[in-house]
């Protein structure tokens, strides 16, 4: 009976080293994501500054539903892990089907010769949401330990006396 518990108990040690690096992690994703984001509203200033706050705003987005389409799709995939399933996201560039129109780079709304820090905005904006996907990755990860945590914490009460417990 001993070494059930004591297997039960290494197992939530793990899962608690576990979870404090998954949540080490995603802090480190998050600041890194709030370093490029601002990186890229810097870009988006500066771009705004040498062509004029008029000729890059809202109003050259095009006000058609049908027009505006995303450069990206966003694949979910759900895996089983000890009957916990766990969804698992991925984001690749678009490809186009037969008889689909061609993706307009949305850069191109804004003119032919773009600054080249609105590109630079562009790919921070890119790499950002990149780094969401993994945010998301990893919370969905936290998510399954705490489950995980919470069996083996409710399995060591079940099959483990009040008097061990304590002791």
């Amino acid at each position: 009976m001993h070494e059930g518990i004591d297997d039960i108990c290494r197992a939530i040690d793990d899962n608690l080293l576990r979870n404090l690096e998954l949540m080490q992690e995603k802090v480190n994703v998050n600041v890194q994501m709030e370093n490029i984001l601002r990186d890229g509203y810097i870009e988006l200033a500066k771009a705004k500054y040498i062509r004029g706050k008029e000729s890059i705003s809202v109003l050259q987005v095009p006000v058609d539903d049908e027009k505006v389409v995303s450069l990206f799709e966003l694949e979910t995939k759900l895996t089983e892990e000890t009957g916990i399933i766990i969804p698992n996201f991925d984001i690749s560039l678009k490809t186009l089907g037969k008889g689909e129109d061609e993706i307009q780079d949305p850069i191109k709304w804004f003119g032919v010769l773009v600054p080249q820090s609105l590109r630079i905005a562009q790919k921070r904006f890119q790499e950002s949401l990149c780094l969401a996907v993994r945010a998301a990755n990893i919370q969905a990860e936290v998510t399954s330990v705490l489950d995980k945590l919470q069996s083996l914490y409710f399995l060591k009460h079940t099959s483990c006396p009040v008097d061990v417990i304590q002791k």
